[in-house]
């Protein structure tokens, strides 16, 4: 089988428009730490698999510095300047299974979609349907279909580009944007002298005391199968930066699983469309034991950064079991390797 992989920042995504925008606001190495370190992760997991040839997109133009490195074994297929989607779709077209990485912001994740989908290449796609990506990419979108299905999450409400705090809104707040992955504009709100304009669309929510964490689940129209619980690790400042994860204590593990496919499954339903691949669900974890005031932030409908210590914890990959999952087989995991599971993208 040819497996092609794909991820946004490392495969060609730098050189479009969007990210001449984004880059306006942080270094271009910021946005690659993390996904090379997903793509290299990717890459090595699946050669662990003997009967998927691999095919990793490389932009052309990155620094030497930030190039992701492989084994001999990965075929490697660089992006020449300005022939991003060009040369997806042409790859693509020989490959017979794509995962595609990629962030929501600003529709990045579901505009790359679409265009495979488009050229007739969406079922070779290990990615959720549009539907859901675009619901899940939005976050106001997100919370609102969770909690119409009873999900809890956090009390919140839109914010327009230029908007100020609703007067008698609760603080401290957490402001994110609408459309973003990560902590991506993300900005802690202690008092009204913390807050700053949003240049975008973006999402105004209680700040929810607790543990972050995430739980990732495989998917496919008749399963969702939870993954092993994270905590997720930031650093502690007005505008957090993600630094990693580790293993969730073993108490949490049932409830985090859980909460994570119950709100897949409110997602599936309010979408009316099945998640597909690999969907990764981000929450806070409060002190009840009874988990009544853990709280959904967010479903992230893409392979994310918690596969890099998922991968490692398992002696036989991850990729293996995502794709046999998808074509309707059983999933066989090795025991976890605890302490290889904890990683960092600092």
């Amino acid at each position: 089988m040819r497996l092609l992989l794909y991820e946004w920042c490392c495969s060609g995504g730098m050189q479009s428009g969007i990210a001449r925008d984004i880059l306006q606001k942080a270094p271009l190495e910021d946005f690659l730490k993390e996904g090379r370190l997903m793509l290299e992760a990717l890459a090595c997991d699946a050669e662990k698999n003997a009967d998927l040839n691999i095919t990793v997109m490389v932009d052309a133009t990155l620094p030497a510095t930030e190039v992701p490195l492989f084994s001999e074994n990965i075929t490697v297929e660089k992006v020449p300047p300005g022939a991003n989607g060009s040369s997806l779709l042409a790859v693509a077209s020989e490959s017979d299974h794509i995962i595609l990485v990629g962030p929501e912001t600003q529709g990045i994740l579901l505009q790359s979609l679409i265009a495979l989908e488009q050229a007739g290449l969406g079922d070779r796609l290990v990615n959720c349907p549009a539907p859901f990506i675009r619901a899940a990419s939005d976050k106001q979108t997100t919370c609102a279909m969770l909690a119409a299905a009873g999900i809890p999450t956090p009390a919140g409400c839109t914010l327009p580009a230029g908007g100020s705090i609703p007067t008698g809104f609760r603080l401290p707040a957490v402001l994110k944007a609408r459309e973003s992955a990560g902590c991506d504009g993300l900005r802690i709100i202690q008092n009204r002298s913390d807050f700053v304009t949003p240049e975008t669309d973006s999402r105004l929510e209680c700040h929810i005391s607790g543990i972050p964490g995430s739980v990732c689940c495989l998917c496919r129209t008749d399963s969702i199968v939870p993954l092993l619980p994270f905590e997720q690790l930031f650093t502690h400042a007005q505008q957090p930066v993600y630094i990693g994860g580790r293993l969730a204590h073993e108490d949490y593990h049932a409830r985090m699983q859980s909460l994570a496919v119950r709100s897949i499954e409110a997602l599936n339903k309010a979408t009316q469309a099945t998640a597909r691949g690999w969907v990764g669900v981000d929450m806070i974890l409060g002190s009840r034991d009874d988990g009544n005031d853990d709280r959904v932030l967010e479903i992230n409908p893409r392979l994310t950064t918690s596969f890099i210590g998922l991968s490692r914890g398992q002696q036989g990959g991850l990729i293996y079991p995502l794709l046999n999952h998808m074509h309707g087989g059983e999933i066989h995991l090795t025991p976890w390797n605890i302490e290889a599971c904890e990683f960092s993208v600092a």
